[in-house]
């Protein structure tokens, strides 16, 4: 009877669990400032889970060779840095304006094919690799942080195939078409990810967001599209996406609205458990009571006035102990008491970061180093560089996770008064500490959700089918923006205001008129009765002149008998038409017109 009861409870199991273990393909082929070792943990767990891996990947991932495991390393030397934000001539760091790096964006996508396919290691593997991906797989996991992968053009044919893409950066309207999902980004509102605009925009930060957002597809399609169609085929570089784990979270992101399609994993690449640090580590850390500060910034060197702050920081705080990762800098700093340099990779940072003595940690801003920032609860300093860097940075800052300084108006004292802000610990503590437990409060771990996704893709290849929306991606601009909708209530309410104004108008100029045909009326009054009156009053004038001296009594009696016979005046005149005191004033004013006019 336990059997039986139990039977259900084993099917539900069953149904999520594989027989045998699946083939998958994983391709990497992001630059090196794109972190394409950051897939290393999904990769270790789909091994560990008995999947069979073929990767082809740009990073050197420290992959321990196994049953199971192909792995080919593709070099890419695209660097980002070099080729657009330093002077060739100095080596200086020189700002770069928004929209440009817009250009610089797209342009990584050129710049890492042609340093993946154009490398000696890629041609000679050539053969290797096409026999390696035309194996049947199950799965395919491509790296398109970059919005696409040039590595998928060996794949002779994946349309069967299930794809599940992974982006180190945040959600893009070219990842959107992807998915083939609706389009839930709101210029008006999400800051577009290579931007250093606020949350809280006002009227010119949308202004120049919406042209961020419409200069996208213009540059996608006229120019990248165009240049890479020669070399690959971008059907397949830019190849439809099933799922994408998207490496982002509210607590370090602006909060957005995302896709079905979408789900977040930020943090994936966080170690699961710390090892130990070496002992000249450990008992370094031991000297300071109060704290240690860790310094990661790769492009120090470039930025004016950088390496002289850095020094004058360590040396204003005798009493922290500074940890400083130098490998990729050319000049060595001079070698103080409280400082200790490291020449490895950043495999000890968050060991490092782990460290309950640690207080501070100063970084470029990327989003890997804010994660491991928060997930630790260790208050920043960024200083960011490039791209993403300076979107991520300007978070930092809103959510008050540290603090961020700008490269253009850096000076020698930045560093210091910068550590004395993140040193202070009511200002930052309180707010670490609940970012750092909404970012781990969550279900499932990042990697216990993309194991789910990635074997649910395998074992259902058509489960997340349903959530692509290729009627959203089929409609025009208009028609996607509901503008076609909105020009019927536009045009009824222009029709209402020229209405309205032709209204007013009328009522305006009826007063006017009307006054205006009174004049033409009294006018015509005048000018019939004006001649007459005229040319008797001349006549009188005339013989009143002529008889000045000698009138008498009987010829003043024979005047005023003539002048009964006059024809009615301007009185006459009013009593007839009934005009009131202030029409005789204007039938006066006519007169007195018409007098000047003739004379």
């Amino acid at each position: 009877m336990k059997t039986v009861a139990l039977l259900p409870v084993l099917l539900l199991l069953g149904s999520f669990c594989f027989l045998e273990a699946a083939q998958i393909l994983c391709l990497v082929s992001s630059a090196k400032h794109n972190n394409p070792s950051w897939s290393l943990p999904l990769f270790e767990a789909l091994l560990a889970k008995g999947h069979h891996l073929s990767v082809l990947s740009s990073s050197e991932l420290k992959l321990t060779p196994r049953e199971g495991l192909v792995y080919s390393h593709l070099p890419n030397d695209y660097d980002v840095m070099q080729k657009h934000f330093l002077d060739k001539e100095t080596g200086k760091y020189q700002p770069m304006m928004a929209l440009k790096q817009l250009l610089v964006w797209y342009e990584v996508i050129l710049g890492s094919c042609q340093s993946i396919m154009g490398s000696e290691t890629f041609k000679r593997l050539l053969p290797e690799l096409v026999t390696q991906v035309s194996q049947e797989f199950d799965l395919i996991i491509t790296d398109i942080t970059e919005g696409a992968n040039c590595l998928m053009d060996l794949v002779p044919s994946w349309d069967p195939i299930p794809v599940l893409g992974l982006s180190a950066g945040k959600l893009t309207p070219d990842l959107i078409s992807l998915l083939q999902a609706e389009d839930t980004i709101s210029a008006a509102r999400t800051p577009h990810h290579l931007s250093q605009v606020p949350k809280n925009m006002g009227f010119w930060n949308r202004l120049h967001n919406h042209i961020m957002y419409l200069g996208e597809p213009i540059i996608n399609w006229v120019i990248i599209r165009p240049v890479l169609s020669k070399t690959v085929s971008t059907g397949k570089v830019f190849p439809k996406l099933q799922l994408v784990l998207l490496n982002t979270h509210p607590v370090v992101d602006y909060v957005q609205n995302l896709p079905p399609g979408v789900i977040e994993v930020s943090g994936l690449h966080i170690k699961q458990e710390i090892s130990p640090l070496p002992d000249y580590i450990e008992k370094f850390t031991e000297k300071f009571i109060y704290g240690i500060v860790y310094i990661n910034l790769p492009y120090i060197e470039s930025i004016g006035q950088g390496i002289e702050s850095m020094v004058q920081m360590i040396h204003d705080n005798p009493n922290c102990g500074f940890i400083w990762n130098v490998k990729e800098m050319k000049v060595l700093p001079a070698e103080m008491p409280n400082l200790l340099t490291l020449h490895n990779d950043q495999s000890l940072q968050q060991d490092i970061l782990a460290m309950s003595a640690v207080k501070g940690f100063l970084n470029h801003g990327d989003s890997f180093s804010v994660q491991e920032a928060v997930f630790y609860g260790v208050p920043m300093v960024v200083l960011p560089v490039n791209l993403e860097q300076f979107n991520t940075a300007q978070r930092v800052k809103e959510r008050r996770l540290g603090v961020m300084l700008s490269a253009k108006d850096f000076h020698l004292q930045s560093f210091h008064d910068a550590l004395q802000l993140i040193l202070d610990v009511q200002q930052f503590t309180t707010v670490l500490y609940q970012a750092q437990q909404n970012f781990l409060a969550r279900q499932q771990s990042p990697i216990e959700i993309a194991i789910w996704h990635a074997e649910k893709l395998i074992a259902e290849p058509r489960f997340y089918r349903h959530l692509a929306q290729v009627e959203a991606i089929d409609q025009n601009f208009f028609v996607a923006h509901s503008l076609d909708v909105l020009a019927v209530p536009f045009l009824l309410f222009l029709f209402f205001v020229l209405n309205l104004l032709s209204v007013i108008s009328k009522l305006v100029e009826a007063p006017k008129k009307k006054e205006l045909k009174k004049r033409k009326k009294i006018k015509k009054v005048v000018e019939k009765t004006m001649p007459e009156n005229k040319t008797i009053l001349e006549q009188n004038v005339s013989l009143m002149e002529d008889l000045k001296e000698e009138l008498i009594e009987g010829e003043m009696e024979l005047l005023s008998e003539n002048q009964s016979d006059i024809p009615k005046g301007v009185d006459g005149l009013a009593e007839e038409n009934n005009l009131t005191d202030e029409d005789l004033l204007l039938i006066q004013e006519e007169k007195t017109l018409l007098d000047k006019k003739e004379d």
